[in-house]
């Protein structure tokens, strides 16, 4: 009896072997650590009389955006700074940019958790409401990470500015738009007074929270309205498709994808027969429109792919290797490429500039508000 229990023990043994380093080769699998390839594309519609000469970098017109690399995560945002403000005689694009500011700033400090990026929105919405100059205006936003080592996605949109996970020529993942009413976002706001009511007031809590699941091949792209309310998901696709079927994607060729992407929302934009994305929801609201919304447009695009291995043990040199990397492919005096584009200049790359325009609002202009506002605020 016990020959025959030590022959069934030797049966399964190396079945039990062979399941063991299976294990332990999908645990090896699992610890390899993802980077992200990416590109930043924009177009200034130059509507404003804010605009300066020298733009700061990753802004265009109203809408800013930030990337950061630390050593656990990628960040990836962008804000929309809502127009309406410029009626009261506000750039609405410095509210966008405080907000893009401090979240640079708070990722880059150490106090980021890259799966509460509730926690982050609150933290530099927070700032700049206590700023010691007052900063009026409000903005969509989108902000999304990469999670190196656990292979996942967390993404937290307030309004319609978002982000796709597409993968294979799907869409795996989306971000939800919130909205009031037709045209009218959630927002950030700082308001001439936090208990008016005259403005939209959302909070960061509120905003839409997602994750999923990445692999290396995945397609990330982050933008604002003048993205999504321009193209349908089916055209971001078709031109998405360019750069997964290259077996090497180069910077370059995601440059020229984010290029593209741009110049078809700004095509789609003033298209008077083309029922946009923003054309098909106003019809959802009983008005018959069709075209596209001209703007500003922003879109961050990003590869996910799996981190080199790195010559040195040295874990401190790899993750600066690692943001070096990255800091090249933004490095603003680098792969400048400016056109025009209808009399209008279309930003393919980054601006060269890190100082913020100033803005003409003051405290004064706040005090006017008061008298001046006789009806609810409705962003356009």
């Amino acid at each position: 009896m016990s020959s025959l229990m030590s022959q069934i023990r030797s049966l399964f043994r190396p079945v039990s072997k062979v399941r063991g380093s299976n294990n332990n080769s999908e645990v090896f699998l699992r610890r390899v650590r993802l980077c992200l390839l990416t590109a930043v594309a924009g177009y200034d519609n130059k509507h404003t009389k804010y605009s300066t000469r020298i733009s700061p970098k990753w802004v265009y017109g109203d809408d800013a955006c930030f990337l950061s690399v630390t050593d656990s995560s990628y960040v990836l945002g962008v804000a929309d700074g809502v127009g309406g403000w410029r009626s009261y005689g506000v750039d609405p694009g410095r509210f966008s940019r405080a907000v893009m500011k401090n979240c640079e700033r708070v990722v880059n400090s150490g106090r980021f958790i890259p799966d509460k990026l509730e926690v982050l929105i609150a933290q530099c919405y927070e700032d700049v409401l206590n700023s010691k100059e007052l900063i009026l205006g409000s903005a969509t936003l989108c902000i999304v990470s990469l999670q190196r080592n656990e292979h996942r996605v967390y993404g937290a949109s307030l309004g319609d500015s978002g982000y796709l996970v597409i993968r294979e020529g799907h869409v795996i993942q989306r971000s939800v738009h919130q909205k009031h009413s037709f045209n009218t976002p959630f927002q950030l706001s700082c308001p001439p007074t936090l208990r008016s009511r005259r403005f939209h007031c959302d909070l960061p809590n509120q905003a839409a929270q997602t994750s999923v699941e990445v692999k290396p091949g995945d397609v990330i792209i982050v933008g604002t309205d003048g993205l999504f309310d321009n193209l349908t998901e089916s055209m971001i696709l078709q031109e998405v498709k360019t750069i997964e079927l290259l077996a090497n994607c180069t910077i370059d060729s995601l440059k020229q994808c984010a290029t593209r992407l741009v110049e078809q929302a700004r095509s789609a934009a003033f298209a008077p027969d083309f029922v946009s994305p923003f054309a098909s929801e106003a019809r959802r609201y009983g008005i018959n429109i069709a075209g596209g919304v001209p703007g500003d447009i922003t879109v961050i695009l990003g590869l996910v792919i799996e981190e080199k291995p790195s010559p040195t043990s040295n874990h401190v040199k790899e993750t600066r290797s690692s943001l070096n990397h990255h800091h090249l492919l933004f490095q603003p005096n680098r792969s400048l490429s400016c056109f025009e584009l209808n009399c209008n200049k279309f930003h393919s790359f980054i601006s060269s500039s890190s100082t913020l325009p100033t803005s003409s609002a003051s405290t004064n202009t706040a005090k006017s508000f008061s008298s001046k506002l006789s009806r609810t605020y409705s962003c356009t």
